[in-house]
């Protein structure tokens, strides 16, 4: 049994396969572990490029013993750029109602109930969240300038299936009852109730977590290959042949978690078709920021490249190191290039006219590919017949990377991996087989 792939779909699918009782070998491209989850370390400070939190149960704390006790607790302080340049909550705040004139107030209520009878699905994004949010208050939130910055697309060209994927929160803040409890605390000016701590990776970075990964799963008898990339991919009778930079290996089967398009070329030669955005991450140190910032900011402002940046020395403030440290996202665009300097004079010139940021330096920089599935209006009928193509040749596909699949959690990418699994229930039959 064959995974492609070591970041935490592989490594999902890697161990419950072993559990299985299947013999398992992980081939993964990098050096090391994590996939889109490492750390880079400049000087004295540690930036990130993939998210950094975990709910106290996630599943990744499954994966080996331990894991959870190397990674500290937070409070994670999100706070958004606002269209008018304030610091304000994320990814409402209902004090921003009561501070309307109040025919505006009321215009905005107005709309809002409107837009809930008369806005129709049209399967894209924009509609959607026209409907559950009226325009005024979807545009007044910064929200839509966020999409736009998200995807380098306006909010008409987005599928409406992006709103279940990545704006889970803004979903569940947009049903009735979520409305009506915001429409109470804006009358009351209640406080919203704390949000329960998060863990978050070691200081050192991700490679403690993954490295005691690797090794629980080795010693159930995993086998990893790191630094070996693949180029070819073809079934002959009852094995797979897989062409490695390591040279050529058959397998009974094959779970790939890698990025769909990738597979898909070294499958068939071709394309698919399907369209992933990369990210440029910027590694900034500053002389001061901000207090109001938090430890996670989102730009919804109507300037500025970047989409959102996380402040690593408000959330690891030893050592010290005498300025601030964080990395900035800014997604490409479809068939743009990787510019650090003009994302970064961006990024600088952007928070200095907003008043938010003193003494910017860009430390470094990565480009990490294959983010953000880009959902277009009626694309999920062309992902599904890449699925089904693929699927089709016996390969199990599995993930955010393998299925084309916006997860934005850790244990949202485990859970399905599991289900993909669950589902293959021909692997069972392998039990006890070479790989």
């Amino acid at each position: 049994m064959v995974v492609l792939g070591g970041g935490i779909a592989g490594l999902a699918a890697a161990d419950q396969l072993s559990r299985a009782g299947l013999r398992v070998l992980v081939i993964e491209r990098s050096a090391q572990a994590g996939g889109l989850h490492r750390a880079s370390h400049i000087g004295p400070y540690t930036f990130d490029a993939g998210s950094i939190f975990y709910e106290q149960g996630a599943r990744l704390f499954d994966l080996a013993p331990g894991l959870r006790d190397l990674c500290p607790t937070v409070a994670r302080v999100q706070r958004r750029i606002a269209p008018d340049g304030t610091v304000r909550h994320y990814p409402f705040e209902p004090r921003e109602w009561l501070d309307q004139p109040l025919p505006d107030m009321v215009r905005t209520i107005a709309d809002l109930a409107w837009s809930r009878l008369t806005v129709r699905r049209d399967g894209t994004l924009d509609a959607l969240c026209r409907k559950r949010l009226g325009r005024r208050l979807f545009e007044s939130s910064g929200l839509a300038s966020y999409i736009a910055r998200f995807h380098h697309v306006p909010p008409h060209e987005i599928d409406e299936s992006f709103f279940f994927h990545r704006m889970a929160f803004v979903a569940r803040a947009t049903r009735p009852g979520g409305l009506a409890r915001m429409a109470l605390r804006t009358l009351t000016a209640a406080s919203p109730r704390p949000r329960p701590l998060l863990h978050v990776r070691p200081r050192e970075g991700f490679a403690p977590i993954f490295a005691r990964i690797v090794a629980h799963l080795a010693a159930r008898g995993v086998e990893f290959r790191f630094g070996e990339e693949l180029f070819a991919l073809h079934r002959k009778d009852r094995f797979f042949l897989l062409c490695t930079t390591a040279g050529t290996l058959r397998a009974e089967a094959v779970v790939s978690t890698i990025a769909l398009d990738s597979l898909h070329k070294v499958m068939f030669g071709t394309g698919s078709g399907l369209v992933s955005l990369d990210m440029t991450t910027l590694f900034v140190s500053a002389a001061s920021l901000d207090p109001r910032l938090g430890n996670v900011l989102y730009n919804f402002h109507r300037a500025g490249w970047w989409k959102r940046a996380t402040i690593h020395s408000r959330i690891y403030p030893e050592p010290r190191t005498g300025r601030e440290f964080l990395s900035v996202e800014a997604t490409i665009p479809k068939q743009g290039r990787h510019d650090p300097g003009a994302a970064f004079a961006d990024f600088q010139r952007h928070m200095a006219d907003l008043g938010l940021a003193q003494g910017l330096a860009l430390e470094g920089h990565e480009r990490v590919r294959n983010c953000y599935p880009l959902y277009t209006p009626g694309s999920n009928a062309n992902i599904r017949q890449v699925l089904d193509r693929i699927a089709g040749a016996g390969i199990v596909l599995a993930g955010r990377q393998g299925r084309f699949e916006y997860l934005p959690t850790s244990s949202g990418v485990i859970r399905r991996v599991a289900e993909e699994l669950d589902a293959a229930r021909h692997l069972t039959a392998l039990s006890g087989r070479s790989p």
